[in-house]
């Protein structure tokens, strides 16, 4: 309950309490309740009470709205050669909670404010081989705190922390709705550690994640790269189904976007769509702070180097149904181009740039509710399916803070025996991670709850390179390689996962 009441309204429940008390055939109930001999006296006192423990908003003109989900699943992974069970916080849409609510200025014109908080209790994204509940991440982290201005036939602008142009453009274009159950991003075993083939203990893995190498460079997700920035964000209205973004963010970032979802009136299909496009020039990444970002010269040298940020980012989806029928296609890419100072020609064997990342998710699948089955009265069941490819997600690059962008630092040096089947130093050059993926969504409608089932299987392969015996010379920021330039092959277990849980919104 939010407000309270005056004395003219505790007294009149008061009173009420007392006739009712009073009526025929209800006189025990009221001598029961009448714990201090007068009926009205002590309900007044308990209706302030109540009252003194109830939150209240602070006026009558700026509403209050909470709101949230939580999004819990149980999963069971299986690396190649170890096997384990996780209690985990589903970081496809992870619990959260935030307060939201605006206030009429006049005419078309309103403001508003908007507060949201992320638990990352055992996130997925964060768990791997040796944690289980990522217990050193901080318990809450804050994803929302901004305010706005609004006119109706003019646009949105927000300000502080806030989603820019670019987040969500694979999630909330999306008609089915099914993205906090699954999308392209590998969410649920991002931070798991690498295992060449053959080599079935905790000392066979690699330091190199699963996300190291199927990353876009700004950020760890696949598809859903950019995210919530301190900046200045501009929404339009809707245009026959269209809408534009821009924004400008902390430090030297914009964005831009187009959304487009179908009208209302559409009984027979929902279409929705997007595309993004982000120019990077934060040299800290989302850490922030002054001086000039440097970060130590890729090994084997220890000097440091400094450098000009400069990542070009985009991404996009398309989703259709047929509501008769239930039938759904939802596609998604993304693409992320690295060409800061320090990593133009900057190879430590081939000195060449990194690749240009580039990843697609297909997706077909049926909802609707299955009346047949007699599942109509719970809400829709989804059944769905797909195919991912994410091409050269190596995370060659510096975060600004004196490390790396991931765990492969600028020059993309691998040193040896970082994989044990590979005894020489060498570069990574490239990967190629695929999946393919069977889901199972129900939502129970009268509780605002979905409970679901996905499993994922994923294979990856990474492409390494040296020179001669891999050895490498260095002076000052110079280092030289000689001998033939030659490939050194590897091989990656797969990954295999089933994650089953519920989310309920509230």
């Amino acid at each position: 309950m939010i407000g309270g009441l005056s004395r003219t309204g505790r007294l009149a429940i008061a009173a009420i309490f007392c006739a009712v008390g009073g009526a025929p055939g209800l006189e025990e109930r009221a001598e029961a309740a009448d714990l201090g001999g007068d009926c009205c006296a002590d309900l007044e006192e308990r209706v302030a009470e109540l009252e003194a423990t109830t939150a209240r908003k602070g006026n009558k003109k700026v509403t209050v709205q909470i709101y949230g989900k939580v999004n819990q699943a149980t999963m069971f992974w299986d690396d190649g050669a170890e096997q384990n069970v996780y209690s985990v916080n589903n970081q496809y849409s992870s619990t959260r909670f935030g307060i939201r609510g605006k206030a009429k200025i006049g005419g078309d014109w309103s403001a508003g404010y908007q507060i949201e908080a992320e638990s990352r209790v055992a996130l997925s994204g964060n768990v791997n081989q040796f944690d289980d509940n990522n217990a050193s991440e901080e318990s809450i982290r804050m994803r929302q705190s901004n305010m706005n201005i609004k006119h109706e036939k003019y646009g949105e602008v927000r300000w502080g922390l806030n989603s820019t142009p670019k987040d969500n453009i694979v999630k909330d274009t999306n008609v089915t709705k099914l993205e906090d159950t699954y999308f392209g991003d590998i969410d649920m075993n991002r931070s798991f550690l690498l295992r060449p083939k053959g080599f079935n203990n905790a000392e066979g893995l690699s330091t190199i994640r699963w996300s190291d190498i199927a990353r876009a460079y700004s950020n760890t997700d696949a598809f859903d790269v950019s995210t919530r920035r301190n900046g200045v964000t501009y929404l339009s209205p809707e245009w026959s189904g269209f809408s534009v973004a821009w924004g400008y963010y902390e430090d030297d970032i914009w964005s831009a976007s187009v959304r487009y979802k179908s009208p209302k009136e559409w009984k027979t299909w929902k279409v929705g769509g997007g595309f993004a496009y982000e120019d990077f020039r934060d040299e800290r990444i989302q850490a922030g702070g002054g001086g000039v970002a440097s970060g130590p010269f890729p090994p084997p040298s220890s000097n440091q180097t400094f450098f000009k940020r400069d990542i070009k980012e985009w991404a996009g989806s398309f989703s259709v149904k047929h509501v008769p029928t239930g039938l759904f296609f939802y596609g998604e890419y993304s693409a992320s181009q690295q060409d800061d100072s320090n990593t133009v020609n900057g190879g430590v064997f081939n000195h060449k740039s990194p690749p240009e990342y580039n990843g697609y998710d297909l997706q077909v699948g049926i909802q609707r509710e299955f009346d047949m089955l007699r599942l109509g009265e719970l809400g829709e069941t989804a059944l769905f399916g797909g195919y991912k490819n994410l091409r050269d997600g190596i995370s060659c690059g510096s975060n600004g803070l004196g490390g790396s962008l991931g765990r492969i630092p600028v020059n993309c040096f691998i040193a040896a025996n970082n994989f044990d089947s590979v005894t020489v130093n060498t570069q990574i050059t490239g990967s190629d991670v695929t999946g393919w993926y069977l889901g199972l969504d129900q939502e129970l409608k009268s509780a605002e709850m979905h409970l679901y089932t996905v499993y994922q299987h994923l294979e990856a392969d990474i492409d390494l390179i040296t020179r001669g015996d891999g050895s490498v010379a260095c002076k000052g920021t110079k280092c030289v390689s000689s001998g033939k330039l030659r490939n050194v092959p590897i091989s990656l277990d797969d990954f295999d996962l089933v994650y089953s849980g519920a989310r309920i919104y509230f």
